[in-house]
């Protein structure tokens, strides 16, 4: 179980403690109103025919959605999980339910022969390593602060450490003592600071020793694990089998420690785009190999599907810059400009940069479309097809959908476009309103004339005080009479 899944069962078990400790009438009409609203809820499924987007048609007395997007969408996920296949008919036989497809082995143990093909996913494998180790990095780090020996170091109740330090003192004392506060937290990250310097020291140069390097990797690996670090540890150990792992481990350590100083979203959203990148690399090595080494016959094709695209964005644009002009006609009179926004035509791929096929194919707008992830649906129970989509970085699994759209995920392909396709007005320079909306402007003072032989006037600073002004005004009364 995760941190996450951890906390969530803690708030759930507390709920239950609660409820436990309240009335039993209260407590009996809680129980009774939490299944009518199960059952309503399970009775309008079965009524949709558990289609998609059923929740979002449930209204309250006031006519408005009862739940929210987010809140609908997990609702669905689960009905469609937990309740559909109650009323599935391969379920049912004599009205009797029966029993699932398990098998007894040999030795008896019981093994139930089922697979699912949604279960070989890029992006699932992914989701899976990626909690695995957050879980592990939960685990360890909650040892170290609960069990570990450096858990002291850690604990909000301790104070800090005082340090002497020997200052110079004006004689007889000649030197003082002051006791400098140490964060206690600090402590292990000294201790292993000093070990490493240690280790490189005797690992590196002519003080090299392979017997010190080993233990001293093996120690500073340990203390690493009880700080609640394991992957340095693991990175510290890796200097137990030579110079070179060890300063692989002390590069790597470095990096992790500079990506500790991220915020975790942007660690997140930095580790996605590593794992896209590399799908996208090998989808555009495919390309490029496609593009340089391909046969006339099948270029000839690429290329009339490649004007075929073009032609289709020329007549798009054309389309826009027509509902452009009829819409100018209708805010020119208010002294407003319309612009939409065109497709550009670059964005076309031709055997030059034949890389754009895949921007083409990224559009959130297009994949994060309710439109879009049902068309791609019975694709995602064919490995080979949907292990073709991942690679192409187009989400199939939810976690991934989530991500990648936020809040659009399974909305409308009309609600997705909608942002693209929203005009830009602006004033139209000159007019009316947009010297009203610029404000008014000032009348420029004239300049005065440069007549050759003249002195020229110089003209006084406003502001200061008053008593500035009244000390200085016979100066200016005699600049302006010359």
């Amino acid at each position: 179980m995760d941190y996450k899944g951890q906390k969530e069962l803690e708030a759930t078990l507390d709920n239950l403690e609660r409820l436990a400790d309240e009335d039993h009438e209260s407590l009996k009409k809680k129980v009774y109103n939490t299944l009518s609203g199960i059952s309503f809820l399970i009775i309008q499924a079965k009524k949709a025919n558990f289609k998609k987007g059923w929740v979002s048609e449930l209204h309250d007395r006031h006519n408005e959605p009862m739940f929210e997007r987010n809140e609908a969408r997990l609702l669905e996920e689960s009905i469609h999980t937990f309740i559909k296949p109650l009323f599935s008919k391969e379920l049912h036989k004599g009205g009797v339910i029966k029993a699932p497809n398990i098998k007894a082995s040999a030795t008896g143990t019981l093994v139930k022969q089922s697979f699912n093909p949604e279960d070989l996913s890029l992006d699932r494998a992914y989701w899976r390593v990626r909690d695995m180790l957050k879980a592990i990095d939960n685990q360890v780090k909650n040892f170290s602060r609960e069990l570990g020996p450096f858990r002291f170091f850690y604990d909000k109740n301790t104070p800090d450490f005082r340090f002497p330090l020997p200052v110079p003192a004006p004689p007889p004392v000649f030197v003082s003592i002051i006791m400098v506060p140490i964060n206690p937290r600090a402590i292990p990250i000294v201790i292993g600071l000093v070990i490493e310097a240690i280790r490189i020291t005797y690992s590196v140069g002519p003080l090299s020793n392979d017997v010190t390097r080993k233990v001293l990797s093996l120690v500073l690996g340990l203390i690493d694990f009880l700080k609640g670090d394991w992957k340095q540890g693991i990175l510290s150990i890796i200097g137990f089998f030579g110079e070179g792992p060890l300063i692989g481990g002390i590069i790597g350590k470095v990096i992790l420690n500079i990506l500790d100083l991220v915020a975790p979203d942007i660690q997140e959203r930095m580790t996605m785009n590593i794992y896209q990148s590399g799908k996208s690399m090998y989808i555009g090595f495919l390309l490029w190999g496609f593009a340089n080494f391909a046969p006339d016959f099948i270029r000839a094709e690429a290329r009339t599907q490649f004007d075929a695209i073009k032609k289709i964005i020329t007549d798009a644009n054309g389309k826009i810059d027509k509902i452009e002009g009829a819409m100018q006609k209708s805010v020119e009179p208010a002294g407003l400009q319309l612009k939409l926004k065109d497709i550009p035509e670059d964005f076309v791929p031709t055997f030059d940069d034949i890389q754009n096929l895949q921007a083409i194919v990224r559009q959130p707008t297009i994949y994060c479309s309710k439109e879009f992830q049902d068309a791609i649906e019975p694709l995602r129970k064919i490995p080979p097809m949907r292990l073709v989509l991942e690679l192409m970085n187009i989400p199939t699994d939810p976690q991934t959908l989530a991500f990648e759209c936020k809040d659009h995920a399974g909305e409308s392909l009309e609600e997705t476009l909608g942002s693209s396709v929203e005009p830009e007005l602006s004033p139209v320079p000159g007019s009316p309103l947009a010297a009203a909306l610029g404000g008014p402007e000032l009348p420029s003072a004239p300049e005065l004339p440069n007549v050759p032989g003249l002195p020229v006037a110089k003209v006084p600073k406003l502001g200061g005080t008053r008593h500035r002004k009244i000390k200085n005004r016979k100066t200016r009364k005699r600049n302006y009479l010359i």
